[in-house]
């Protein structure tokens, strides 16, 4: 049994149009006795994601072994997915992953809503300096991630994903945006060939 745990992006939620896509996957083509998915909602504020998110896991391999798990990341959640997996030793897919966020989130400071959860927030000031000091301890398992880039991707510039995880497994896929809208569903099957591997 691979256990999966997709870490939505930023003001997104376990809900999210690529989660919900991976579970009806697993059930629609009965992979219920080789995975299982779950898609933890965490706040909005990077500090506090990163603290909720520390702690979630610390549990989570207190019950499975590190061999046993792939997280898979999109943007936002890429970058904490990096964290997670260098944190634990774990696999890790990557999706559109946010590279160096605090070059982003400068120009988001102020306040906040998260349409998918409902949640009103601030981003603040001293948040960014929390990014910049997690930005600066990432390290990156080549043997352990693999990471899908989309070549118009509207939101991140991929070139910096390019550069942190050059030696990975990296799939580019041609005319692919931001959120995978044009077929994600193409990318399933290589995304659990990978976290079952």
């Amino acid at each position: 049994m691979t256990h999966l745990f997709y870490i939505h992006g930023f003001l997104s939620g376990p809900n999210a149009v690529k989660a919900t896509m991976l579970k009806e996957y697993l059930k629609e083509h009965n992979l219920g006795a080789s995975f299982d998915m779950h898609s933890p909602d965490y706040p909005d504020p990077p500090e506090e994601a990163y603290n909720y998110l520390c702690g979630y896991f610390d549990r989570v391999f207190e019950e499975y072994k590190s061999d046993e798990v792939c997280l898979i990341g999109s943007s936002m959640g890429g970058f904490f997915s990096t964290l997670m997996a260098q944190r634990h030793g774990c696999k890790a897919v990557l999706l559109n992953p946010c590279v160096h966020p605090q070059n982003y989130f400068k120009a988001l400071i102020g306040p906040q809503f998260n349409s998918s959860t409902n949640r009103n927030f601030e981003l603040k000031s001293e948040m960014i300096d929390v990014l910049k000091s997690l930005d600066a301890s990432v390290k990156v398992d080549p043997k352990k991630t693999y990471v899908i880039i989309g070549d118009q991707d509207e939101v991140l510039d991929y070139s910096f994903a390019l550069e942190l995880y050059k030696d990975c497994q990296i799939d580019i896929i041609k005319g692919e945006d931001h959120a995978f809208t044009h077929d994600f569903a193409s990318l399933i099957k290589p995304i659990l060939d990978y976290a079952a591997s």
